[in-house]
């Protein structure tokens, strides 16, 4: 048991002087509410150093509580705007620390709707008070005044790092698409120039759809509007410049590959099958970056290309650049979904012909100017094209092809069971996903799958490879300790890794701890499925209605492995728990998974992948150059190739 230090003295509002609920301010407000959200950011920074004591939570609810009906009893008079500053800055520290995670009290809920009632500083207060994402009331964009408009997208916006509790993602995502709409309409009113910059420039500092993915909704929408709203306030509007379309005929075929960097990343392993065995008689590759690393694997993408080029840092250049060099095909494989990054800026703009988004972007693009969306066949049943706002190009086989062998290092470390306080006969599930992806819901089947077979383990790696803050494992920590206590289960069975490994091998090491991986969903993994088949483990993953949702499942059915694809949560929960308990079953798949991994997996296999991806881009060119980009995205029928690429067969699909 830990020893705790003592709470320090921290003051309420309640204490201050003119504090007390009711009470009229003295002539100085502005500067009492200053000092009052001096003790919330010092709460702030005491929870935050041990975000598991309950004692530290109450106090920075308490503070933050008083602060708020502080700030609701400002008068409405101009004096008090020097002070509003301060407020909109505690608001972005709140957001990003992860304080937003917790679920809000019903009664701080009620409290913002009375804080209404105060105008602005009312809306003030309620917005330090709870994350715009709970709060279902709070006002339309159009109901809130013109200069708190780009502080209050802000707000709306903001999204948490992780949900902790059942239906959090599915309410956010809801959330944000309503929002979305309500912009779009606030944006169409035609409000002034300089207004409209200031508004959808706050929220493009907040616009990733990261978040959303963690539910199972169709994206397409938020997409859309996403891709709108970003070129309404980041596209020039002078840019009308349109690609020569040349013919194919008699010379090679000119594909960029645009990314912020090429470093050692799992887009870079995912990219690299796409191009460097493609026919240098039939195709000229030109990577384009923002930065060198000078990585191996930087090296080993410059020795696979015609010339790789670092790109200017102002964009208007880095445009000229692209479009001087005369590509027919250019390639953002950076995710352009998420943060609005260099990339998406880009991305916003036509500077080849045909431009192309992949599987590094885990959902449709949404932007205006992409045509075509590349990923494998395996992973797109009939209907999926409805989700894409471009034109699907599918690649025979599962979604991704990966090189991890360009800059393999050897393991430095050597995984043990007793190192991570695990029996040597137990059995143990192991997973690797991302903590943002283990929601609650899936804390919870997994919860159940441990409480159906006693004395069985749950072997985590969640925080790799960029680590979060201290509140959002602590966090993370506590909410799926909660879940097991209510299945029945002891929180010694879950066992989560904060282990820094220096390279992949390493990792795959502490997989081969596992008798049974478990996927995570809605938001499958992809990657970290190829080191437990490699190992020979039985894969448990859920196929959903999405592409995100059918990653997993994808690498599973190319290999013939199609039984240890679930079509539900139900029967998710009842495979895991075969695998554990029917000792004959396990070892029977596992045999079967190292079987076929040592024929060499499709989605190992650069050489098919490039060549399949030259002829994708071949055709998807010719008919671009016909029709046009804009009929060309108009047709909903998936762009794909005939047979002929021999190892690339959908197999139990």
């Amino acid at each position: 048991m830990m020893s705790v230090p003592p709470v320090p003295s921290l003051t309420l509002l309640s204490d201050l002087p003119g504090g007390e609920a009711g009470h009229d301010f003295s002539p100085g407000p502005a500067a009492e509410c200053s000092s009052a959200l001096d003790l919330v950011r010092s709460a702030l920074g005491y929870f935050l150093e041990m975000p598991d004591e309950t004692e530290r939570w109450t106090r920075l609810q308490a503070v933050r509580r008083d602060a708020s009906a502080m700030i609701a009893r400002l008068p409405r008079r101009p004096s008090a705007a020097p002070f509003i500053h301060e407020v909109h800055e505690l608001v972005r520290e709140m957001a990003k620390s992860g304080v937003h995670e917790h679920a809000v009290a019903a009664a701080d809920l009620a409290q913002a709707e009375i804080f209404l009632r105060k105008d602005w500083p009312g809306l003030l207060a309620a917005m330090l008070l709870v994350p715009a994402w709970q709060w279902p009331a709070a006002p339309l964009l159009m109901e809130v005044p013109d200069w708190l408009r780009p502080d209050y997208v802000r707000w709306l916006f903001a999204a948490p790092q992780s949900f902790s509790a059942p239906g959090q993602a599915e309410h956010y995502t809801a959330h944000t698409l309503r929002r979305l709409e309500e912009l779009k309409r606030w944006m169409n009113r035609a409000p002034e120039a300089k207004e409209e910059l200031k508004v959808l420039g706050a929220y493009a500092s907040h616009c990733s759809l990261l978040p959303a993915c963690f539910g199972p909704e169709n994206l397409r929408r938020h997409a859309e509007l996403r891709g709108e709203l970003l070129r309404r306030v980041m596209g020039r509007r002078d840019d009308h410049y349109r690609a020569p379309l040349k013919l194919r005929a008699g010379r090679r075929l000119r594909i960029g590959i645009v990314r912020r960097h090429f470093e050692p990343n799992p887009e870079v392993y995912a990219t690299l099958p796409l191009f460097e065995q493609l026919d240098p008689e039939r195709f000229e590759v030109v990577l384009f970056t923002y930065v060198n690393d000078f990585s191996r694997l930087e090296e080993y993408c410059r020795q696979k290309c015609a010339d790789l080029i670092v790109l200017p840092a102002d964009l208007k250049d880095q445009l000229a650049l692209l479009r001087k060099s005369a590509l027919d095909v250019v390639l953002f494989s950076t995710n352009v979904t998420a943060e609005c990054n260099v990339v998406t800026r880009l991305a916003l703009h036509r500077v080849a012909p045909l431009q192309v988004v992949h599987h590094a972007s885990c959902v449709t693009s949404g932007l205006p100017e992409i045509d075509l969306y590349v990923t494998g066949a395996l992973a797109n049943p009939e209907g999926m094209a409805a989700q894409f706002s471009e034109r699907l190009g599918l690649l025979p086989g599962p979604t991704h092809t990966f090189n991890f062998e360009a800059d393999r290092e050897e393991a430095q470390v050597v995984c043990t069971r007793a190192d991570f306080g695990l029996p040597e006969d137990a059995i143990v599930f192991v997973a690797t996903a991302n903590f943002r992806k283990i929601i609650p819901e899936v804390q919870q089947v997994w919860a159940r799958v441990l409480a159906a077979t006693p004395g069985s383990y749950l072997l985590l790696h969640p925080f790799y490879p960029n680590p979060p803050s201290t509140q959002a494992i602590t966090h993370f920590h506590a909410e799926f300790e909660r879940i097991l206590r209510d299945e029945g289960v002891d929180h010694s069975r879950l066992v989560a890794s904060t282990v820094d490994f220096p390279s992949r091998d390493d990792v795959q090491s502490f997989v081969g701890l596992g008798d049974v991986y478990l996927d995570s969903f809605p938001f499958s993994g992809v990657d970290s499925l190829v080191e437990p088949l490699a190992l020979g483990l039985p894969v448990v993953t859920c196929a959903g209605d999405t592409l995100r949702s059918r990653t997993g499942a994808s690498l599973l059915h190319s290999l013939g492995m199609g039984e240890l694809v679930a079509s539900s949560v139900a029967d998710y929960q009842a495979l895991a728990v075969m695998l554990a308990t029917d000792a004959v079953y396990r070892e029977s798949c596992g045999a079967r998974v190292r079987l076929q991994m040592e024929r060499a997996p499709v989605f190992l296999d650069s050489k098919a992948t490039s060549q399949a991806f030259g002829e994708l881009m071949e055709l998807a060119f010719d008919e671009v150059r016909v029709k046009g980009p804009a009929l060309f995205r108009a047709n909903t029928c998936p762009l794909a190739l005939g047979g002929g690429f021999g190892r690339f067969v959908p197999v139990g699909a």
